[in-house]
């Protein structure tokens, strides 16, 4: 095949898809990858992206980053034969579908897809989601499958979108004509609450709160809000009763209004008896502040989110109930969020939350990149733990592993010289940790060590490592990389007629709640994690008032508790 027929082939290709081929397509075509590059030397072609040519003799398309990405879905089927259902189908959604219809974009946006079922992308400039999207909210803009503009809403929105943003896209699609607000309102009213609202608050309301933060007028409605309706025999005669208002509150506890407001702004330096009454108040008022006329005055949520990685098998639930236990005494409610994606992303998502005062500040369990530090970085209330990596594996003081000496301390106390060590995975800085200070324990110590199993923090490991272990071996004791793995040393040794802890003393690590209820009940290091957790919040909430942060530190993290599973050596 010459060049011209190579050329000839690939025009064709690219007709009915702006002027892009894919390597897939152009093999098919029996174009070989190394045509492709002597054309790109030849200034013929342009990669625009990975396995995705331009031809030059064709303009640049609009959207060309979208179009490359959406083709990327199913490189090897052309875009005129592309189905909007299985294994490589997709379609332009969220942000990137505002962008095509029109409704504005910014050239840094990551490019958005939604696809069926879940897949992965090493892009960073790409997102995908994964959802279902029925045929009914799929439209077809310039060749492109996208999101209809009421979908596209419902998925930012559901995304937790910024909302100023968010507002710009409604009240221009209205404006435009694209989408109609009586249509639209019963399928975002669900969404409210996300953005600071009463769960009440309809989905008009949320519609108008979106535009008024992008600064733009919802456009008028044709028909106006129907009023509520009374139910009963007696409701044309029973009026609606009128809702305190902070003044009548003020009025009967005998403060003025502002007062009332430090009040419910939880604002500290208040006398308990200033606090007695105003609670008095409220209480037989049955007051209940507006929150929606509050947040849009304050132009603060009351809310603080937690930030975790993509969920996964362990969340630190100790440390979420201190955090959050913390949060709810000083009046904030908190949302826990996963976060998928490098540093760079989340930190987006973060400010995204920030700028649109979702919430009032951030506590993340996980890095945020730039927005890393103690007490956060410059402007932004946020506070990064510190104490996990990407993946919500202990690091920094949760993965200390000095107790495993005051262990073999207790243990040597008690008669034990040679033990075993059932280790973690070593991707863990705690396991490490734990296998290294079991290593310099036991010769600093005078003792003797099997040696260390190399477990994977499963039940099976501890298992595997009790049935293997020679019945001549002389171990008298097993520190266990956790409470699952210890629960697997006991139950292998009792399969095997070792008795614990008569003839075999075992530990733990954790304090898992079942070690108080297995038989025997298991030896294990309980770790304040709950005391971690509202520390840190503690230190954001100052943050917040402007307040230096708590210099105490948690005492006392690790503490060591012998139960029925460890005893005497056996004589």
């Amino acid at each position: 095949m010459t060049q011209a027929d190579v050329l000839r082939a690939l025009d064709a290709r690219a007709a009915g898809q702006w002027g892009l081929v894919t390597t897939a397509q152009a093999k098919l075509d029996g174009v070989q990858g190394v045509q492709l590059l002597r054309l790109e030397r030849s200034g013929a072609l342009e990669s625009v992206g990975h396995g995705v040519y331009r031809l030059a003799a064709w303009p640049s398309p609009e959207h060309l980053r979208i179009k490359v990405a959406w083709l990327r879905l199913d490189p090897g089927t052309p875009a005129r034969d592309r189905c909007t259902d299985g294994p490589g189908s997709g379609v332009v959604s969220h942000t990137s579908a505002c962008a095509v219809h029109g409704l504005g974009g910014r050239p840094g946006d990551p490019v958005e897809l939604t696809v069926p079922s879940r897949r992965t992308t090493r892009d960073e400039t790409v997102v995908l989601h994964c959802a279902r999207t029925d045929a009914e909210d799929i439209t077809v803009v310039d060749g492109l499958h996208v999101t209809t503009v009421p979908r596209t809403v419902v998925d930012l929105l559901e995304d937790r979108a910024d909302a100023a943003r968010t507002g710009a896209f409604v009240a221009e699609a209205a404006t435009r004509g694209l989408v109609r607000v009586d249509d639209l309102a019963p399928r975002v009213a669900a969404f409210a609450g996300s953005y600071g609202l009463p769960a009440e608050a309809s989905g008009a309301e949320l519609l108008e709160f979106l535009c008024e933060q992008a600064g733009r007028r919802l456009p008028a409605r044709k028909a106006g809000r129907p009023a509520a309706k009374a139910v009963g025999p007696q409701a044309a005669a029973t009026p609606e009763r009128k809702r305190p208002t902070i003044r009548e509150v003020a009025e009967r506890a005998g403060v003025s209004h502002q007062t009332v407001s430090r009040f419910l702004n939880n604002d500290g330096g208040m006398k308990p008896a200033t606090r007695a009454r105003i609670e008095r108040a409220v209480a037989e008022l049955d007051y209940r502040p507006n929150l929606l006329a509050r947040s849009m005055r304050t132009q603060r949520s009351h809310r603080i989110t937690i930030v975790l990685p993509e969920p996964s098998g362990f969340v630190p639930i100790p440390l979420l109930r201190g955090a959050s236990a913390a949060a709810h005494e000083a009046g904030y409610m908190t949302d826990v969020v996963g976060l998928g994606g490098g540093e760079s992303r989340r930190a987006r998502s973060v400010l995204s939350l920030l700028e649109t005062r979702q919430a009032d500040g951030v506590l993340s369990l996980v890095p945020l990149g730039d927005l890393a530090g103690d007490r956060g970085a410059g402007q932004w209330p946020v506070v990064v733990l510190g104490e996990y990596d990407d993946n919500l594996r202990s690091r920094g003081r949760l993965a200390d592993g000095r107790p495993v000496e005051q262990i073999l301390r207790h243990l040597a106390d008690q008669g034990h010289r040679r033990f075993l060590h059932v280790a973690g995975s070593q991707e863990w800085a705690s396991a490490r940790n734990r296998r290294a200070v079991y290593v310099e324990a036991i010769e600093r110590l005078g003792l003797e060590s099997y040696g260390v199993v190399d477990g994977d923090w499963s039940m099976r490991s501890g298992y595997e490592a009790a049935r293997d272990l020679p019945v001549d071996s002389g171990v008298t004791a097993v520190l266990a990389a956790n409470d699952y793995v210890a629960m697997g040393v006991i139950r292998g040794f009792q399969d095997r007629g070792t008795r614990v802890p008569e003839d075999m003393s075992v530990f733990g690590w954790d304090n898992e709640e079942f070690t108080q209820y297995f038989s025997p009940t298991v030896s294990t290091v309980h770790i304040d994690k709950e005391a971690v957790g509202r520390q840190w919040m503690l230190s954001l909430l100052a943050l917040l008032r402007g307040e230096p942060a708590p210099v105490a530190e948690v005492t006392d993290l690790f503490r060591v508790i012998p139960r029925e599973s460890s005893g005497p050596a056996p004589r």
